[in-house]
């Protein structure tokens, strides 16, 4: 008996499809399966409308239109909150809008845990009966239909939950960063990219990012009850969301590396943006660290 057949026995086959202890939520993102997208020229100009699912939420979200309508919506809404909050007169300091952002952090954790309970459970059971090759660039889309996808899925629309941390910000009268506003818009993009591409490349996004992300909302919540209480392992975090983009950029090169055997064209296009994106981010992370720290550091020898 195989690893993987020892597990189905002994935790059960609980999505009908051979993944034990794994939810699958049962959510396409083409009306008969497939990928979306295959060809370079349909993520930009002939784009498949006619395929995209039943489900009308998702299929909104997976028009190119409305990726970019909701990114420059984004990107513009900081000014007009901000002229709202100082017209009502917005106490950042009361204890709903407290509650309100601790809810936030706790639910982005909890969400997160669960991707990452459920991500990682689909990769390596796919692994264990599939093989390496299957997973990794998995040609015959098994892997994205184990569950993969639909995770890939959740976990794209979730991302524009992550606007609220900006909003946030405007609403405390503090001025969000370049990295973070960076940070929000671009995985918005790749994460489209991904799945109407049905890449395989997001098994290193979802399982990766969502981890950091359990990590790094529970420290939000904490500090959001809590604001004095010093965590010293926060600063791990910044080099945790840095090894994760470079850990992933590196995993992710072997698309690229094989070419049309392992990947469609469009996927590896959009796998080219996801590659840039992350470069850039690691140079910021590493510059905001320096910044950071080192601040601390010399307000620690000023005391």
């Amino acid at each position: 008996m195989s690893v993987y057949e020892t597990l189905v026995k002994i935790f059960g086959d609980s999505d009908g499809d051979g993944n034990p202890l794994v939810w699958r939520p049962h959510l396409l993102e083409s009306i008969d399966g497939k990928p979306l997208v295959t060809k370079t020229s349909e993520l930009f100009f002939d784009f498949p409308y006619d395929r995209l699912p039943e489900n009308q939420i998702v299929a909104f979200f997976l028009r190119p239109e409305a990726v970019l309508g909701m990114a420059l919506f984004y990107l513009c809404s900081k000014q007009p909150l901000a002229m709202i909050r100082d017209r009502i007169c917005f106490n950042p300091k009361s204890e709903g809008f407290r509650n309100f952002v601790a809810l936030h952090n706790l639910a982005l954790a909890v969400f997160s845990a669960v991707t990452v309970w459920n991500s990682w459970t689909v990769v390596f059971s796919h692994l264990l009966s599939q093989g390496w090759f299957a997973t990794y660039c998995d040609v015959e889309g098994t892997h994205w239909h184990a569950g993969l996808g639909a995770w890939s899925t959740i976990f794209y629309l979730s991302k524009y939950s992550e606007f609220i941390d900006t909003w946030i910000l405007v609403l405390k009268g503090k001025k969000a960063s370049f990295l973070q506003v960076y940070h929000h818009t671009g995985i918005i993009f790749c994460m489209w990219g991904g799945v109407v591409c049905q890449s395989a490349w997001l098994l290193f996004v979802v399982c990766l990012n969502s981890f950091i992300h359990s990590l790094m909302y529970t420290y939000f919540f904490i500090k959001t009850l809590y604001p004095n209480y010093h965590i010293k392992s926060a600063k791990y975090l910044t080099m945790a969301q840095i090894g994760q983009l470079t850990f992933g950029i590196s995993c992710s090169l072997g698309f690229h590396i094989m070419g049309d055997t392992c990947d469609t064209p469009a996927s590896r296009m959009m796998l080219l943006c996801l590659l840039g994106y992350g470069a850039t981010l690691i140079g910021l992370f590493i510059t905001f660290a320096q910044k950071k720290y080192t601040l601390k550091a010399n307000v620690k020898k000023a005391a």
